[in-house]
C-alpha cells in the first residue's frame, strides 16, 4: 500500500517535471519603443549669382591669387560697362594693397572677366604704337595677332564702351582692345579713356563656378 502511494506521488512529480519541461520561458515584458524623431531637413544656404553681388559683399575667387591661394575682396563699388544694348557690371575692391577689378558679363555666361593682376604694362611693353592700335581696329581681323613674352595674343575685339561708376551719373566713353593668349585663359586689356594715357593691364578669364558670394551680414 505504501509502494504504491509512493509511486503514485512520483508519477505526479514526473508528470509536473514535464509538463515544466515543455512549456517555453516566460517572455520579458515587452519594451517600449522609443517616440521616432521626425526627420530634421537643414535647408541649403542660398547662393548669390556675382550678378546679384552688390557693395558690401566679400567675392572669393578660388585660387587666383599670385600664391595660387583664393583671392578675397570686399566689394567697394559696383558700377557698370554698357556696348550698343548689351551692359554688364564691374565689381571692384582691395586685394593685398591694390585695386581688383571682376567684370561679370550676366547671369547665362560662364565665364567672368578679371583684372586681378598687379602688373601694369605700357604700349611699348607690347611692341605695339597707337598706329598698330588703330589698324588693328579699322580691320577687326580675328586672324591677327600680336607676340608678348614669346607667345601669340591673338586679337579678339576693339570697340568704344560706355562706363557708369557705381551704376549712377554720366555714362564715361573710353575704348577697349582684346587680345586673348592663345591656348589660354589670359587677356591684354588695353583701355584709352579720353584725357589719359593707355592703360594696358593682363586680365584672366574666370569660370563663374570658381567664384563665391558672401553676402554682407
Amino acid at each position: 500500500m505504501i509502494t504504491a502511494m509512493i509511486l503514485a506521488i512520483l508519477g505526479v512529480l514526473l508528470i509536473i517535471v514535464i509538463a515544466m519541461m515543455f512549456r517555453g520561458p516566460a517572455r520579458p515584458a515587452a519594451l517600449s519603443a522609443p517616440a521616432r524623431q521626425p526627420a530634421q531637413v537643414t535647408a541649403p544656404a542660398a547662393e548669390t549669382h556675382p550678378w546679384d553681388a552688390h557693395r558690401g559683399d566679400v567675392i572669393s575667387i578660388r585660387g587666383a591669387a599670385e600664391d595660387f591661394s583664393d583671392l578675397d575682396f570686399t566689394v567697394d563699388r559696383r558700377s557698370a560697362y554698357q556696348s550698343g544694348t548689351h551692359r554688364w557690371v564691374d565689381l571692384s575692391g582691395e586685394f593685398r594693397g591694390r585695386r581688383v577689378y571682376l567684370e561679370i558679363y550676366g547671369r547665362p555666361a560662364a565665364e567672368a572677366m578679371g583684372i586681378l593682376d598687379a602688373k601694369k604694362l605700357a604700349l611699348p611693353d607690347l611692341g605695339l604704337s597707337e598706329q598698330q592700335l588703330a589698324d588693328f581696329d579699322s580691320r577687326q581681323d580675328p586672324n591677327a595677332s600680336i607676340t608678348y613674352v614669346g607667345k601669340p595674343w591673338r586679337y579678339e575685339s576693339s570697340r568704344e564702351l560706355g562706363y557708369q561708376e557705381n551704376e549712377t551719373g554720366e555714362v564715361e566713353g573710353l575704348y577697349r582692345w582684346l587680345f586673348r593668349e592663345q591656348n589660354g585663359d589670359r587677356s591684354l586689356c588695353i583701355e584709352k579713356w579720353e584725357g589719359e594715357p593707355f592703360d594696358v593691364r593682363i586680365a584672366r578669364r574666370v569660370n563663374i563656378q570658381d567664384i563665391t558670394v558672401y553676402p554682407a551680414a
